[in-house]
């Protein structure tokens, strides 16, 4: 709009304000010459006035403002004011404003933006420090003519639907929305039965301490935390020596390796977060999300190791028998190094039964893998 501005400023003369020549002039510019019912377009109201050192002509702008001006019948939606330009000896003023027209009795007819008076004065300098005021001027604004076209003939008594929908289509829509509302409904059941599902255990709680739990840690846990007492206990013994915690803790474990060797059941009890944990017993814990903490321990000795050695049939692997006689041998070293009046505890042989308790819990561990259990019977 700037743009305008400098080219209508161009056109004008650049000469100092003679007889004849305006003090003011201005004019309108519409987006559109013809608009229908409801219809936005802007109209600019654009005025050039005479500004030198020894005249200025100040038009009074508080009437110009968006909401300040009616253009009754038109609705004034908005409007802006740009800064004002400079150009030779004019000064450029301009106000924007967004019009619409909502009359059903003017389709068809040409509808006007009303007229405009701008009051303005014209001060004269007449000395170096004084300036004469002159009286109230008004510079009247033509109308602007704007064409109001039509949507419908001048006859028609009613409005005339376009669109091409049938009965046909209707009843369609009508179907998909009523599958949508079923679908909805089943998803959002689906949505509840999963939450209720997801919060049963948490209404249960955790079982008390001292209670055998219904479901029980999977051996593959009960084998790792074994193993892993016993490798602290490998590192611990190798700078320190034996002592009767070290012996006892070491034959706990073996026994529960033994007994998940020879497939015995497990003693398991429910521990809480912060409850000790009982002599001859190790605390496993398991799971992430909902973590179970309980005490494992097992009475296997090494007769009963010799005896499910018996019980195996000529298809036993030679890996399995020398997992079950290092075992038997293990827990005899061992219980001999803790129960016996004189306890004797080689350093080398204890820690050799470690070290093959650690071997067959790292075969349990693969053994009771539940993915490779289901993937080897595939």
């Amino acid at each position: 709009m700037r743009t305008i501005l400098v080219i209508v400023a161009l056109m004008l003369p650049a000469v100092a304000p003679a007889q004849g020549v305006d003090p003011i002039r201005c004019w309108w510019q519409s987006s559109a010459g013809a608009i229908t019912i409801g219809e936005s377009f802007d109209v600019t109201l654009t005025c050039a006035v005479i500004e030198t050192e020894s005249m200025q002509v100040v038009a009074d702008e508080s009437r110009l403002g968006v909401a300040a001006i009616q253009m009754a019948p038109f609705e004034i939606l908005g409007g802006s004011h740009p800064a004002d330009a400079h150009r030779l000896q004019r000064k450029f003023l301009q106000y924007h404003y967004q019009l619409r027209l909502v009359s059903a009795d003017a389709i068809g007819r040409d509808v006007n933006v009303p007229a405009l008076a701008i009051p303005y004065r014209v001060h004269t300098r007449v000395g170096p420090a004084a300036a004469l005021e002159g009286r109230d001027l008004n510079y009247l604004m033509p109308a602007l003519p704007i064409k109001v076209l039509s949507l419908v003939p001048k006859e028609a008594i009613d409005i005339r639907d376009g669109s091409d929908a049938s009965l046909g289509a209707v009843e369609s829509l009508r179907f998909r929305s009523s599958l949508f509302q079923i679908l909805a409904v089943a998803l959002g059941a689906i949505a509840a039965v999963m939450a209720v599902m997801a919060l049963m255990p948490l209404a249960r709680g955790a079982p008390k301490a001292g209670v055998i739990a219904s479901d029980r840690l999977p051996d593959r846990a009960v084998a790792s935390h074994a193993a892993r007492v016993l490798a602290d206990i490998q590192a611990a013994t190798a700078g320190d020596g034996w002592t009767d915690e070290a012996v006892a803790r070491a034959l706990a474990s073996v026994r529960v390796i033994a007994a998940l060797a020879i497939r015995r059941p497990v003693s398991e009890k429910v521990l809480a977060a912060t409850a000790p944990v009982p002599e001859g017993r190790l605390a496993v814990s398991h799971g992430r999300v909902r973590t179970r903490r309980a005490s494992v321990s097992s009475p296997v000795t090494a007769a009963d190791v010799a005896v499910f050695g018996s019980t195996l049939d000529d298809a036993a692997s030679l890996a399995h028998r020398q997992h079950l006689d290092g075992l038997q041998s293990a827990l005899a070293d061992l219980t001999a190094a803790l129960y016996q009046q004189t306890p004797v505890r080689d350093a080398a042989t204890l820690s050799e039964a470690v070290r093959h308790a650690l071997g067959v819990a790292s075969d349990l561990q693969r053994d009771r893998n539940a993915w490779s259990t289901w993937w080897s019977r595939r």
